[in-house]
């Protein structure tokens, strides 16, 4: 577009973004709605009316929304996020940043500001479904969209960090045994995927969150990534792996809100080659390796699981031990 015309439609482009951003912060009822946990983040019919009809000032307004986000996020007004990185998505489908700032302001930012655990709960739940029902169906190709859904398991529902965690364990637990019971639909995993992990790793207990976090990096594996996002969805697979062989079966009861889990030992040997179908030539991958190797050995032993430790420690004495800096 030439600059004569650009300034020509200057005006209307102006008026175009002020109508958007009055309807996104003027509204006291979406915000109403957001602060009773009441997640909407789908566009209505006349916002893809008013997105098809702005054409090629699709990406102009797109970067000044980003503005507007980037003011909104220093001073922390979470809920008014939520409708404006909606609207980014609206403009770019394609926009991988936007759909993870989008899940992770859901998730983290405006959670923590619920102190009532189920309440919280349902938040972590909207940026879960946001990037695996949106996101990934907007982008299919994109292997970022996996490994952001994949954290939001591993670290958000995963860890221990925040103190709604165990809600957040229990949930998907019950969710997970709802499936297995026939009373509900499979929580959108691919039952053929689900079946070559299992080829691949032994059998896993999918009420955990550490093995939803392997599914969507092993479906991010799938897209052949190269340097940092292959290099971090096989460390993703890695390290819920490890969690999974000292806490990899749980053995609580979600009737009675009792979260407890034992070890899955028996995934050891095939974790230990996929650490080997990496690039042992490479110095930051054998370390991690024998980082590994060594921490594992210690906590079987520990465990009373002396012949998988065994196996570990004459590994790690093969590959020279950890190695040193050189």
């Amino acid at each position: 577009m030439k600059k004569g015309s650009l300034q020509r439609f200057f005006p209307a482009i102006l008026i175009i973004v002020s109508w958007l951003l009055m309807a996104v912060f003027g509204s006291k009822l979406a915000n109403a709605r957001l602060s009773q946990g009441i997640v909407q983040t789908t566009e209505t019919p006349w916002v893809r009316y008013v997105m098809v009809g702005l054409g090629g000032f699709r990406g102009i307004i797109s970067e000044i929304l980003w503005l507007r986000a980037t003011r909104l996020q220093e001073q922390g007004r979470y809920f008014e996020l939520v409708q404006l990185t909606d609207w980014i998505n609206a403009l770019d489908p394609k926009a991988a940043d936007a759909w993870a700032f989008n899940a992770w302001n859901l998730a983290y930012n405006i959670s923590a500001m619920i102190p009532d655990h189920n309440s919280r709960q349902k938040w972590v739940e909207a940026g879960i479904s946001l990037m695996r029902d949106k996101a990934i169906p907007a982008d299919p190709t994109t292997p970022s969209l996996y490994r952001e859904l994949g954290w939001l398991y591993q670290n958000k529902i995963g860890s221990s960090d925040d103190p709604a965690h165990i809600t957040y364990k229990l949930a998907l637990a019950r969710e997970v045994e709802s499936v297995q019971k026939g009373e509900q639909d499979s929580p959108k995993l691919d039952q053929s995927v689900v079946a070559e992990i299992e080829n691949r790793f032994g059998k896993i207990d999918w009420r955990l969150p550490q093995s939803h976090a392997i599914y969507w990096a092993w479906k991010g594996l799938a897209l052949n990534p190269t340097g940092f996002e292959l290099e971090a969805l096989r460390r993703m697979v890695q390290q819920n792996l490890v969690v999974m062989i000292t806490s990899g079966k749980f053995t609580g009861d979600t009737e009675k809100s009792i979260w407890s889990t034992e070890g899955a030992y028996e995934l050891l040997p095939n974790l230990m080659s996929y650490y080997e179908e990496g690039d042992l030539n490479n110095f930051g991958e054998l370390k991690v390796y024998c980082i590994f190797l060594d921490a594992i050995s210690k906590k079987l032993l520990k465990a009373g699981k002396t012949g998988l430790a065994a196996i570990a420690i004459k590994r790690l004495q093969e590959l020279g031990g950890i190695p040193k800096e050189e």
